[in-house]
């Protein structure tokens, strides 16, 4: 709860990166915070999103100290975890009616990292879709998921899906 209260303070932190909200990508009806990831500087300046994925050390974004409640949620689960390095970490969100595509991540950083997403605020009627499964879960709920599997999320619920994703090096990650 403090956390979503912070966002809802800062609207501004919303979809400040381009890298995922192509109109054309899988999550061009989301919208997003990103706290953690590539050194974005260089790609600023250029206007070039290409290489932002390219291997990196990850560094903070703004929002990391725009909220504070980011550190405890995340810090736990990387001791819950047994954590061995800490790589991306953004907040997204799935208003009503909206979907991110079904498709596979690929590259360095999801076949290096686990991924657990903490469900910040979820109803009925938004779902996790993997290839033959579906996931619902609730406000609270963290799960370990593989995004090198076809996945995809539906919001058919009356209100905002909001998942913060935190990628984890752990001692059995690939």
């Amino acid at each position: 709860m403090p956390l979503l209260l912070e966002i809802q303070r800062q609207p501004n932190l919303w979809d400040r990166n381009p890298a995922r909200l192509a109109t054309n990508g899988p999550h061009c009806e989301s919208h997003d915070i990103w706290v953690r990831y590539k050194d974005e500087s260089e790609n600023k300046l250029t206007g070039d999103w290409s290489n932002f994925a390219d291997p990196h050390d990850p560094i903070w974004y703004p929002a990391y100290y725009a909220l504070p409640s980011i550190r405890r949620l995340v810090f736990d689960l990387m001791a819950r975890v047994q954590g061995e390095r800490l790589g991306g970490i953004l907040i997204y969100k799935l208003e009503p009616g909206k979907k991110i595509l079904p498709h596979i991540d690929t590259g360095w950083h999801p076949n290096y990292y686990d991924k657990f997403n903490i469900t910040l605020k979820n109803q009925p009627g938004c779902v996790f879709h993997y290839e033959t499964e579906e996931m619902r879960s609730s406000t609270g709920d963290v799960f370990w998921y593989t995004n090198d599997k076809l996945h995809w999320v539906t919001n058919e619920s009356a209100d905002d899906h909001i998942v913060m994703s935190v990628s984890i090096r752990t001692h059995g990650s690939p």
